[in-house]
């Protein structure tokens, strides 16, 4: 975009000289038209000089176009590459976040190559936003170097969230939305909000074992040698157990394990992406309890 606005700038200077040459030729060449002293001559000598004054002109205008419309389309190509990286890293971040764990063979074979795309399409301050949302995922995962996956902590979360959030204010500027980036006030009480989510939802789920709201779906699971039960409510209520019978926290990511390890067939879109908890839930229940008959 900002080479969009840099070729239009210099196709008007160009125009500006082109109209000071133009009263400079007119100037120039009154002595000639004196000393020819009108008639014929005069007007043929006078066509002529704008004929090709015209002519001149025109071609400038009409490559000028081309430019500014190549350099258009340009900006147009960069502009979509940029929101599909961009928005690739935040779907890829939230992911990783609701599953509450880093893998080895997942955000760290990726991560590198984003950090790549971002250097050949993204401007230095959106790279260096970035870099602080990687460094602090490496940092997470270099406290458990020899393990393949490494659960992230409710403090770690926040930390992501806070430098993912900085990477949006970033992008917003890059990507011509605005000039400017959000307002210091404006993007401390967001931040503040965001850090109010987590924090609701670092909690574990809330028992909802009541008389009116019985289960009516069920269907245990084994996944790595952790066993798990996984209960459907009358409600819609999901709620996963672990072997102490404890409710686990991250009920869409043990979901996700589980669809895997069971291949069960759901997908990331639009299945873990788009359906809430409650669906994808219920759904993967009935077919582990469809595999076990």
């Amino acid at each position: 975009m900002n080479k969009l606005n840099e070729t239009r700038r210099k196709g008007a200077k160009t125009l500006y000289a082109l109209a000071i040459i133009a009263v400079a030729v007119y100037v120039g060449f009154t002595p000639l038209y004196n000393l020819i002293g009108g008639g014929v001559a005069g007007a043929v000598i006078g066509s002529s000089f704008g004929a090709i004054f015209v002519i001149i002109l025109t071609m400038y205008l009409l490559n000028k176009q081309t430019e500014i419309e190549q350099e258009s389309k340009r900006g147009e190509k960069v502009f979509e590459e940029k929101m599909k990286i961009y928005w690739n890293i935040f779907e890829s971040i939230q992911i990783m976040l609701e599953d509450g764990k880093i893998s080895k063979e997942d955000e760290m074979q990726k991560l590198p190559f984003v950090m790549l795309k971002l250097f050949t399409i993204g401007n230095d301050t959106v790279i260096e936003a970035f870099q602080k949302v990687y460094d602090s995922i490496n940092h997470i995962f270099n406290e458990k170097p020899l393990e393949d996956e490494v659960v992230i902590s409710d403090e770690a979360r926040m930390e992501i969230m806070d430098f993912l959030g900085e990477f949006a204010n970033e992008c917003r500027v890059d990507l011509g939305v605005s000039d400017e980036k959000v307002q210091a006030q404006l993007f401390q009480a967001t931040q503040a909000s965001i850090t109010k989510s987590g924090n609701l939802l670092s909690t574990k789920n809330a028992d909802v074992a009541e008389p009116d709201n019985p289960v009516t779906h069920e269907a245990r699971v084994s996944i790595s040698n952790d066993e798990y039960e996984i209960k459907r409510y009358k409600k819609g209520h999901i709620r996963i157990f672990d072997s102490n019978n404890a409710i686990c926290s991250s009920s869409k990511a043990i979901l996700r394990d589980v669809n895997r390890e069971y291949n069960l067939g759901f997908l990331e879109d639009p299945h873990f992406k788009y359906k809430n908890t409650r669906w994808i839930g219920l759904e993967i229940i009935k077919k582990l309890n469809q595999q076990e008959k």
